[in-house]
């Protein structure tokens, strides 16, 4: 005959392996765009004749040029954190869609596999950054991931360095901070780190920013991770020893002036 307790410690034993599958099929969908592979890297470049133009966003009148980061343009919030010892400012908050919207309206060419001026605007996928030196980094776009979270939307590629910007669906049971922390218990598993990194939030908690010693390339990797609209978007550069100072910082100002654009 079993025992009172034995029930009790059953029911607990199923709740437990419930949730610990339900765990893994969270970390699973989380982290399938982080781990994506991709195959061949095209070269595309803006020779666009159309570098200025004059927006008016609400109330005021604003000159753009395309060869300066929009971000820094519109006064894109940012918040400062401190990465590896240094000051890092990262965006937060979405990009005004009227920008992306008069800019075309203006002629000036907005596409997913090409830069304009210093920026990467997909206005597909929702999200624009800056590219410092845009001449020395290759581009390459992969409409497939804006359905399939293993794919890479976009991959810019450079000496020693690139970026993946993945996007995926936000996972219910878990919010914003546990699903970033099981992104990093993942790689922890995959052995792709070896110590769970320091990581900052904005003070919404809608945006993480970290980095991490990776252990696949033998260098460094800088992630952000923001929450928009049930959608978890994961920019990640990744650099080796040999990636040269100049573009070491580049790549972390692409994850850096990663931003969402609003609805």
């Amino acid at each position: 005959m079993l025992s009172k307790s034995s029930t009790p410690e059953s029911d607990n034993v199923l709740i437990e392996r419930e949730r610990q599958k339900t765990k893994r099929h969270m970390i699973s969908y989380i982290l399938m765009g982080v781990i994506a592979t991709t195959g061949l890297l095209l070269v595309f470049k803006n020779d666009d004749g159309k570098r200025k133009v004059n927006i008016d966003i609400s109330k005021g009148q604003f000159e753009f040029s395309i060869d300066k980061p929009i971000v820094e343009q519109v006064n894109q919030t940012v918040q400062t954190t401190t990465l590896r010892g240094k000051e890092v400012d990262f965006t937060i908050g979405t990009l005004n869609p009227k920008v992306i919207e008069q800019l075309q309206e203006e002629n000036i060419s907005i596409l997913p596999d090409q830069f304009t001026g210093k920026n990467l605007i997909n206005k597909e996928a929702g999200y624009l950054l800056t590219v410092d030196n845009p001449d020395k980094w290759n581009l390459q776009y992969n409409s497939v991931g804006l359905r399939d979270p293993m794919t890479p939307i976009n991959i810019i590629t450079g000496n020693g360095g690139e970026l993946r910007i993945t996007r995926s669906p936000m996972q219910p049971g878990a919010d914003f901070p546990d699903q970033v922390e099981l992104t990093l218990q993942m790689l922890l598993y995959m052995g792709l780190i070896t110590e769970i990194p320091d990581i900052k939030y904005d003070e919404k908690r809608t945006t993480a920013i970290l980095t991490y010693n990776n252990q696949q390339t033998g260098g460094v990797s800088y992630q952000k991770i923001i929450l928009k609209d049930n959608m978890l978007y994961a920019p990640t550069a990744n650099y080796s020893s040999a990636t040269s100072e100049e573009d070491k910082t580049a790549l972390i100002n692409m994850v850096a002036s990663f931003t969402v654009i609003g609805n």
